[in-house]
């Protein structure tokens, strides 16, 4: 079964958004700075800079995905020398994954530019539904969404 490790503040609300996307068909786990060191994922969303991307990115290899936040510029710095594949989501027009609308019901998310997923099928462009929970705001559901789209 594929994992995703989410690394920030919203981690926990965009665990629960993932895993309502998923419908629980996916393990899931929220990184955090006290925890550095946990279990092997397949997919880490990056929501914000923190410092336990030093441990987490060296360990990724070329069948691994990052996701990282576009729209947090300090972000950018900690990828480079990883051999992951890095899917860019957030609301910059040349982020990989946007929102196309939001609505207080959820969100549109589109997929800009074509790549393929843990499967090796290609995804391309296409747009599809993402509904936002009480306590989720639309950048949390994008993340969790950009991780859903590599993985299913």
């Amino acid at each position: 079964m594929p994992s995703v490790g989410v690394v920030g503040n919203n981690g926990r609300e965009m665990v629960k958004a993932f895993l309502r996307l998923s419908q629980g068909t996916a393990n899931c786990y929220h990184i955090t700075d006290r925890q550095p060191k946990g279990p092997k994922v397949d997919v880490v969303v990056i929501s914000e800079a923190s410092p336990v991307l030093k441990n987490i990115i060296p360990s990724l290899g070329q069948s691994d995905y990052i996701v990282v936040n576009s729209d947090d510029k300090e972000i950018l710095p900690h990828l480079s020398g990883s051999q992951a594949q890095v899917i860019t989501y957030g609301f910059n027009a040349k982020a990989c994954i946007t929102a196309s609308s939001v609505t207080d019901h959820g969100l549109q998310v589109c997929i800009q530019r074509e790549f393929r997923g843990l499967d090796g099928r290609s995804r391309i462009p296409q747009e599809f539904p993402a509904k936002v929970g009480r306590c989720e705001g639309s950048e949390t559901v994008l993340g969790a969404a950009a991780a859903w789209a590599i993985m299913f």
